[in-house]
């Protein structure tokens, strides 16, 4: 009996202990491993062609993907800044604007990170800066979430955009294209939506994926001038919406009012405004009698194809190939969601929108560093608007707004959209 016993105590301790091990190193997990904080160090590294710009004054940011708490600081002489924060997964944002021969470049990298209880004493990163040229026509506002009817369903033909020309010098609409995301929603599960990345499966492709319904500006180059300071609205459905349709009134019938609308779209209101209001609708393939948007978290570009949008298009897609200018849905590439690949240098303007930290981002840094987080839905009549650069804005002697690349920072929500008869 005794040696039974011993046998029995054998084959327990062991476990016993292997149990209390496993117990320890969790209760390690959570109130050691993550329980802390840790300098991080970021070092910027110049594009080749900009090596001899100061490496100061670069802006670095560090955004807690749980909490949203936000620190920022910047970079000295040698390009290196320096943060101690609490263990957890953070955004690192750096950015910064510099001119360039007369131009404004704005230099910037976005990286996630988690930092953790581990052999480091500091968190050193290398932050690759990349360059773009800041925006001259830009999205200043996006009303999507629509409104509700006085009886209390969805209204759902009142979304529009604002472009304005955010820069010193005429621009000229002639070929500005506007475009969403294929993927509609943001999601984190969707396999449609994490195919739209690159080769690693973590970083958004060069090119954007947009609705294959393409519209654009028409003219052939300086028809459709836009005045610093102007600005015009593309409607959906470009008419007068009254209090008796919906509970957020707009007037989409004005005279700076385009329509983004064709004859097939037969779910839309037919234009109010003159035919020579209407946008080229270069590109017909796209799926559906609407042109839908999303109503929670869409991503929208404006971009200007190089030469003929309708060449360029003209080929459609070959179903079972994922490259060419247009392609069908993947991962199989055999689905009929047809896309226009917009590559990333002709995009003039970028705004991407997500419900959660943890989605996976549609836009590449060089458009947008950082989506902007939202908890609205539809109905709610709420639209968003960017912000404005006061300084420039003084500068300027028009109104100058925020574009900083990042869509974190540049937008805000507003309880209304700026249309609204009721302002």
């Amino acid at each position: 009996m005794l040696q039974t016993m011993n046998k029995i105590f054998t084959y327990i301790l062991p476990v016993a202990a292997a149990l209390l091990l496993s117990s320890c190193l969790k209760d390690m997990k959570e109130t050691e491993l993550f329980e802390g904080s840790k300098e991080v160090e970021v070092s910027i590294m110049l594009p080749e062609a900009l090596e001899a710009e100061a490496k100061s004054d670069f802006k670095v940011i560090l955004r807690n993907s749980k909490t949203g708490v936000v620190l920022t600081t910047l970079t000295d002489a040698q390009g290196v800044a320096r943060l101690e924060t609490e263990y957890g997964t953070y955004s690192v944002i750096v950015s910064k604007q510099i001119e360039v021969e007369g131009a404004i470049k704005i230099l910037s990298f976005s990286q996630n990170i988690v930092l953790s209880r581990n052999d480091k004493a500091v968190e050193k990163l290398t932050a690759e800066l990349t360059a773009s040229n800041k925006g001259t026509i830009i999205l200043k506002e996006v009303y999507f979430h629509v409104a509700k009817t006085p009886s209390g369903a969805n209204y759902t033909s009142d979304q529009y955009f604002i472009l304005y020309n955010n820069s010193e010098k005429v621009q000229y609409l002639d070929g500005i294209g506007l475009g969403t995301h294929t993927t509609y929603n943001s999601n984190a599960k969707r396999i449609y939506v994490k195919s739209w990345l690159g080769d690693d499966n973590t970083d958004p492709r060069d090119s954007v994926p947009i609705c294959a319904f393409g519209f654009n500006f028409p003219g052939k180059g300086t028809e459709h001038p836009l005045q610093p300071g102007e600005e015009v609205v593309v409607a959906l459905s470009a008419i007068n919406h009254t209090s008796a349709m919906t509970t957020v009134p707009l007037n989409l019938a004005t005279e700076n009012t385009w329509a983004m609308w064709m004859p097939a779209l037969k779910l839309q209101k037919t234009p109010e405004v003159p035919q020579d209001r209407w946008l080229n609708p270069y590109c017909e393939q796209g799926m559906g009698t609407m042109y839908t948007i999303s109503r929670t978290s869409p991503t929208f570009i404006i971009y200007r194809i190089e030469g003929s949008a309708e060449e360029y298009v003209k080929d459609g897609v070959t179903l079972g190939e994922p490259g060419g200018h247009m392609i069908s849905a993947p991962p199989t590439y055999t689905s009929k969601v047809y896309s226009i690949m917009i590559p990333k240098e002709w995009v003039y303007d970028g705004v991407e929108f997500r419900i959660s930290e943890s989605e996976v981002p549609r836009l590449c840094p060089e458009i947008s560093l950082q989506s902007l987080l939202i908890t609205s839905g539809q109905g709610s009549g709420i639209s968003y608007i960017r912000k404005v650069d006061e300084e420039a804005t003084a500068a300027a002697g028009h109104t100058v707004y925020q574009d900083t690349n990042d869509s974190s920072q540049d937008w805000v929500m507003i309880p209304r959209p700026t249309l609204y008869k009721g302002n």
